[in-house]
C-alpha cells in the first residue's frame, strides 16, 4: 500500500469543524478532497500532518489560525466607493467579489452597504478560527510524470 509522499495524488473524505464542533465544510462522495501532495495546493501544516499516512487511515488534525488561514486582519476591511465596484451589478451583503474575474487570487466579501458603496472584507472566511480537519484517506495514487503540467498554479506561455 502506498503511503503519502511528495507528488502523489491524495483523495480523501473530510469534515472541517470549528472550535465549537460546528461543521464549516465537508466533502461528499461525488466531491472528495483531491490534491497533489507537496505541490503547494494544501495548507502546509495539514500536509505535514497527512504525510506518511496510507489509504484507509483516519485522522483528526487541529490547526490554529497561524497554521491554517491566518488571523483576522482589520486592515483588510475597507470601504469601496460605488465607482470601484462592478458596473451594472446589484451589490448585496454576503456576496463575494473576485477582482480579476475567475482568475483572481483573492476574494472580497461584501459585509455592509454604505451611502457611498460597500464595506468589503478581504480576509479568508476562516481567518482567526481554530479548525479541525477530520480526514479519511480514500486513495493514494502514484505520481504522474506530468503532474506539474496538470497542477502547476502558474503556467508560463510564449506569446
Amino acid at each position: 500500500m502506498n503511503s503519502i509522499h511528495p507528488h502523489c495524488e491524495v483523495i480523501a473524505a473530510y469534515t472541517l469543524t470549528d472550535a465549537n464542533g460546528d461543521t464549516l465544510a465537508a466533502s461528499t462522495p461525488e466531491t472528495p478532497l483531491r490534491y497533489i501532495h507537496g505541490a503547494g495546493q494544501m495548507i502546509a501544516a495539514l500536509e505535514t500532518a497527512i504525510s506518511g499516512h496510507q489509504e484507509g487511515d483516519e485522522l483528526n488534525v487541529t490547526l490554529t489560525p497561524e497554521q491554517a488561514y491566518g488571523h483576522h486582519r482589520p486592515e483588510l476591511v475597507f470601504e469601496a466607493v460605488r465607482e470601484n465596484l462592478p458596473a451594472g451589478k446589484a451589490i448585496h451583503v454576503g456576496m463575494t467579489l473576485t477582482p480579476g474575474g475567475q482568475q483572481g487570487k483573492f476574494s472580497l466579501k461584501v459585509v455592509a452597504l454604505t451611502e457611498r458603496g460597500a464595506i468589503l472584507d478581504g480576509n479568508h472566511p476562516l481567518a482567526g478560527k481554530t479548525v479541525t480537519w477530520q480526514i479519511k484517506i480514500l486513495a493514494v495514487n502514484p505520481s504522474k510524470k506530468d503532474w506539474q503540467e496538470e497542477h502547476q498554479p502558474i503556467k508560463w506561455v510564449n506569446v
